[in-house]
């Protein structure tokens, strides 16, 4: 593994600072109950925790956040939170709901608590994870409850659990609440898209169906005000002719300091120099526009520097974004896939890792996912280790063969740690739905033994990741609906998916369960 330089990582916290900064995150917090279920037991126990304790604890381990305690009754709290419903990011409850639910289903993201050895009679949980009453419920009537986005956790204020079972129970809680500070931040984010031609359709090379199919009349229309309404996210779309002009007066002299940058820290260079330096020059042009839409993620189908239609000007933007954007922290992909890439910014902002967008094949009698494409971040950890990469001709260049040739760009290969878990998964807009599976990363080069390289095959940049029911992901696969491409992000996303998912109002789809 590499280290980052200094101007990586002042790079690196600048773009987290830039992605972090505004109001602290508001949360609403009540106390509905005492906390120890004392009743008949002569009072609270001598070890038990108090209200102020746990919001101290609180406070100290949650970094810019604002608990705003209410001390009123349930009834005002409820008139508060429907009455000021913007002046909040979240909702924590604290206790006992004693069959008055409303204040939990205000439409924010919530955390109810309940404190271990009160009775539980009055947490329904099956109501907060459905919004639903049976309709075979005994008894009759009731509220129709619609706007839950509630998740649970639970305390140990008596402290009768042993302390690591404790700490687990707070740091779960911990992490539900940053949970409400991810989606404020998520809902900050604006994407820039640099469009490859005026009328391109969104999303337009990943929904593949058959021939008689094709995008609906008002699509992009319909996908913006979507992804606007379910993300609060805003997408700036800029025209090819702003980045021709933006790359035609980039700095050519900066573009060789931070191609020598790239080449010096990679363990092989086979493309051309000239070409690292017109894709750095390319990255200038994309950050200048960032920078003049006050962008903080960015997307582009863009494939040349010019739009003259000649080999020469052709160029593939994805190792500007993993050697330049992502290393900032500033989540980028090299096409113009709005779900995906809000996916990567909300991995970023849940773990501090980059993804990798990747086209994917399913190989049955290997039981592998082979992931690939032009690009992959070679800071898969999200801190300052970095896996060793090359910087190889673009392997859809017609002159990938000939590096020395004007047009055949840059790719970028690198291998992601064998052994190590890794969540496959992508956010889906107009269906409001996450799907994701899980495997572990395996040495391909130890599976793929005949013929050419592995590197050599297809797209450079590859992970190979082992399941173990292949046939089921395999049956899930539908171009159609869900698009032909995916994200990878190392680690077990799993759990952390599945709570955003409630926040964010999302189904979740779990391709390998």
């Amino acid at each position: 593994m590499k280290k980052m330089t200094c101007i990586t990582l002042l790079f690196l916290l600048s773009a987290l600072f830039t992605l972090a900064q505004g109001s602290n995150t508001r949360v609403f917090t009540i106390f509905t109950s005492y906390g120890c279920g004392c009743t008949g037991s002569g009072g609270a126990p001598e070890t038990f925790t108090t209200h102020e304790e746990v919001l101290d604890e609180l406070r100290n381990s949650c970094t810019g956040i604002d608990f705003i305690e209410w001390e009123g009754n349930r009834s005002s709290a409820f008139a508060e939170l429907t009455n000021n419903i913007n002046s909040y990011d979240g909702v924590l409850i604290i206790g006992r709901l004693d069959n008055d639910y409303r204040l939990a289903f205000t439409g924010l993201p919530t955390v109810v608590v309940y404190n271990l050895f009160e009775f539980m009679d009055a947490q329904p949980y099956h109501l907060f994870a459905s919004g639903k009453i049976p309709g075979e419920s005994i008894l009759e009537g009731g509220t129709n409850y619609k706007e839950g986005r509630i998740l649970t956790a639970q305390l140990d204020r008596r402290n009768l659990a042993s302390p690591a079972v404790r700490e687990a129970m707070f740091n779960d809680l911990v992490d539900k609440i940053k949970l409400m500070q991810v989606i404020k931040e998520l809902a900050q984010t604006r994407i820039l898209m640099v469009k490859n031609h005026e009328n391109e359709t969104i999303a337009s090379v990943n929904y593949r169906g058959d021939h008689n199919q094709s995008f609906p009349e008002g699509f992009n229309e319909n996908y913006l005000a979507n992804f606007k309404e379910l993300f609060g996210v805003e997408i700036v779309p800029v025209e090819p002719q702003e980045f021709y002009e933006a790359y035609r007066t980039a700095d050519i002299g900066k573009a060789e300091e931070i191609a020598d940058e790239w080449v010096r820290n990679a363990r092989e260079v086979t493309a051309s120099l000239p070409e690292i330096i017109k894709t750095a020059r390319a990255y200038i042009a994309l950050d200048e526009l960032r920078e003049k839409y006050n962008c903080n993620a960015v997307s582009t189908h863009i494939r040349t520097v010019s739009g003259s239609g000649e080999l020469a000007d052709r160029f593939w933007p994805g190792v500007a974004l993993e050697l330049g954007f992502k290393q900032r922290g500033i989540m980028a992909v090299c096409q113009n896939y709005p779900d995906l890439l809000i996916s990567q910014v909300l991995a970023y902002l849940m773990t501090g890792k980059p993804s990798m967008l990747a086209d994917f094949m399913y190989d049955i009698h290997n039981s592998t996912e082979i992931v690939l494409h032009s690009g992959i971040p070679v800071n898969p950890y999200g801190d300052g280790r970095r896996v060793s990469y090359s910087i190889v001709p673009h392997a859809e260049s017609p002159v990938r063969d000939i590096p020395e040739e004007a047009g055949s760009s840059t790719g970028l290969t690198a291998e992601w740690p064998a052994g190590e878990p890794v969540t496959l998964w992508e956010v889906h807009s107009l269906l409001k739905r996450i799907r994701l599976h899980t495997g572990e990363i395996v040495d391909g080069h130890a599976i793929y033994t005949g013929g050419e390289d592995l590197d050599d095959v297809m797209c450079t940049a590859k992970i190979i990741v082992r399941h173990d029911d292949i046939k089921k992901i395999q049956r899930e696969f539908q171009p159609y609906l869900y698009g032909i491409h995916l994200n990878a992000t190392l680690g077990d996303l799993r759990e952390q998916l599945k709570d955003a998912a409630v926040f964010l109002g999302l189904e979740v789809v779990e391709t390998d369960r």
